[in-house]
């Protein structure tokens, strides 16, 4: 999603396609609830990655001119089992879906800088499951799936300080189905050739959503 070498820019009108799957170590903060009962979970990345079930996550990107397309996909299933509500151990299965297109124009600031502007929706698909861990067995809390789109706006950095190295930064913010939500994430890219790319970036994601009996704040 970001431009390898000035070489593969020399034709303003051709089409530029890059595929970037990617391995996010998310971690997960918040409070998480259905049906009236809300549940504070605390996941490190490494709780994540021992819990999870699934995760899947790549970004499409398109690009004409100053004119581009992208879509980022996310989905992950997990589950934790330390939260606690009184004296009961809780279990707390979730999965999330979380998917946003975009379409942007880019400002070319000077050779080395590019500013794209960019507008979109992020959809997202929250399934949590909510139960108590008792010596009689499970005691169901609380289910709910629920899903909803936010129509979002921000801008991104791209900054080439080398003729391999690229500097990049994106934030935006959305609101619609959710109270709000927003992400910013920062990074560097190095580019192996005109074809491939290795990056590095640091991203957090945030939602405020209480409707319906969901709860999610993260």
């Amino acid at each position: 999603p970001w431009p390898t070498r000035a070489g593969a820019q020399d034709d303003p009108t051709a089409w530029r396609v890059s595929l970037t799957p990617y391995v996010w170590g998310a971690g997960m903060k918040g409070s998480v609830g259905v049906a009236g009962s809300t549940t504070e979970i605390n996941l490190s990345a490494r709780d994540i990655i021992e819990q999870a079930d699934i995760t899947l996550t790549a970004v499409l990107e398109a690009r004409r001119g100053q004119w581009l397309g992208r879509f980022d996909g996310t989905f992950l299933a997990a589950s934790d089992d330390a939260a606690r509500e009184g004296e009961s151990d809780v279990l707390f299965e979730w999965e999330q879906g979380i998917f946003q297109g975009e379409i942007g124009y880019t400002i070319p600031v000077n050779p080395l800088l590019d500013i794209d502007l960019l507008a979109g929706g992020r959809y997202w698909r929250l399934s949590a499951d909510v139960s108590a861990e008792q010596a009689g067995g499970d005691v169901p809390i609380g289910a709910g799936d629920r899903k909803w789109f936010d129509g979002t706006a921000g801008a991104r950095a791209r900054y080439r300080p080398g003729e391999r190295w690229t500097l990049f930064a994106k934030a935006d913010v959305g609101a619609g189905g959710s109270t709000v939500s927003w992400q910013a994430f920062t990074g560097a890219g190095y580019s192996l050739s005109t074809c491939c790319s290795l990056a590095a970036a640091y991203r957090h994601l945030d939602v405020d959503y209480d409707r319906d009996g969901v709860v999610n704040v993260t």
